[in-house]
């Protein structure tokens, strides 16, 4: 009794865990696209190359987190991937410190995504197996929200100040020092999901026949194409958003980082707040009334030039997209799936949303934005958002709260769809 009553029960610790471990992670993803407007003139970079850097980590990303996270369930193991591919980011955040020239960035970028891809489905399915039923959506939201908090708020301010005042090369040494420090945690104290609570089925392997449920389950598939077009929203507004404030509005680097902070530090308050609603009135609602509310984080920044102090609100108050993530990508497969079947549901909304989203969209807003302007890939991020909300309209409920669930049901291979 005590044990679950302390703030230190397991619960808590792999949560805090897994959330510096996704934050660090994303902190070196997002360094790159704020670092842009010091690196793209040194190198001397295309809008088009700009997004292909992007695109490269994307899809190298998606395929190693489906990959490796289908490794983790079908041998039962989470500490035996999570550990080499956490100092591996790490390492390759430094190296892309001393690239010299565009196809050194993209190749070192390509290996990075490698490293991260497996990251957020294992961390995720570790963090679901110890979560109650009636903190489930608290918990997955509060662990993705590091991506606002560290990734989107932290990460800006720092690397710009960094670059600013020394250089691009200083900013990528200082932000692969975290990732280190988490390997060395994680080495410690974490342990395999589901042993705490003696759930033998947390940590079996996982037969081909199990695993291929997986891919039969509605919300699994209605998550996957809706992690398509919001990957699209992410990625054609973070990638340019920095571009288009220095380069339109005539923002400087520090008063974009600021701004970007602002949208990051929104990002993290909204990815808790909309997965703990989630848990008291269901998920369907929630993902479609937030899902509207992120297309207008673009459309405000294209149509909106306002003063610095307006832009940090407007993005502080529509970057709830954040929020949103959690839920497609994690808390509703995790809901309609076996713990043991969760890092790999999780890396299949993460891969096709990668490949599309994180690949295409880059790529396609660069070439966009050559042709008709910086304004086009806020168009196509609104454009991504909106036809989330839409496709949401499908999904079954599976909160908890909503099916009448009492017990953690994941701890048997189940499947309804």
């Amino acid at each position: 009794m005590n044990q679950k009553q302390s703030f230190w029960r397991y619960e808590n610790t792999v949560l805090i865990m897994m959330f510096f471990t996704f934050g660090f992670v994303f902190m070196e993803r997002l360094s790159i696209v704020y670092l842009f407007p010091f690196i793209g003139p040194d190198l001397k970079l295309s809008n088009a190359q700009i997004g292909m850097i992007v695109s490269i980590l994307a899809v190298t990303w998606a395929i190693s987190g489906w990959v490796f996270s289908s490794i983790s369930d079908s041998i039962g193991s989470k500490r035996k991937v999570l550990l080499p591919i956490t100092l591996a980011f790490s390492i390759l955040s430094f190296i892309s410190g001393v690239v010299s020239n565009f196809a050194s960035m993209l190749v070192v970028r390509g290996l990075m995504g490698i490293s991260e891809g497996p990251v957020l489905p294992i961390a995720q399915s570790a963090v679901i197996a110890e979560s109650t039923p009636s903190r489930r959506g608290f918990n997955a939201g509060f662990l993705q929200s590091s991506l606002g908090l560290i990734g989107s708020t932290i990460t800006p301010i720092i690397v710009t100040m960094v670059a600013t005042k020394y250089s691009w090369h200083g900013a990528f040494y200082l932000v692969g020092i975290p990732g280190l420090i988490m390997f060395l945690v994680l080495a410690k104290w974490m342990r395999e999901p589901g042993k705490v609570q003696n759930d033998p089925h947390a940590h079996k392997k996982i037969s081909k026949a199990e695993m291929k449920q997986v891919y039969k389950h509605r919300n699994v598939w209605l998550c996957t194409i809706i992690s398509a077009f919001f990957m699209t929203w992410l990625f054609a507004f973070t990638t340019f958003a920095p571009e288009y404030l220095t380069q339109v509005d005539h923002f400087n680097g520090k008063q974009m980082g600021l701004i970007m902070a602002a949208i990051g530090f929104g990002s993290f308050v909204w990815g808790f707040i909309a997965p703990a609603i989630s848990d008291k009135i269901g998920r369907k609602p929630t993902l479609i009334i937030f899902s509207i509310i992120a297309s207008l984080s673009p459309l405000c920044l294209a149509l909106i030039h306002g003063s610095l102090g307006l832009m940090m609100v407007l993005g502080f108050f529509t970057a709830v997209g954040q929020g949103c993530f959690p839920l497609f990508m994690s808390i509703i497969p995790g809901d309609s799936l076996p713990v043991g079947l969760v890092a790999t549901a999780i890396s299949v909304t993460q891969l096709v949303g990668e490949i599309v989203g994180g690949t295409l969209a880059p790529s396609l807003g660069g070439f966009a934005a050559d042709a008709w302007g910086l304004q086009a890939p806020l168009y196509i991020a609104f454009g991504g958002a909106l036809v989330g909300a839409l496709i949401a309209c499908g999904l079954k409920e599976s909160a908890p709260v909503k099916i009448g669930v009492v017990e953690n049901p994941l701890s048997t291979i189940q499947i309804k769809s």
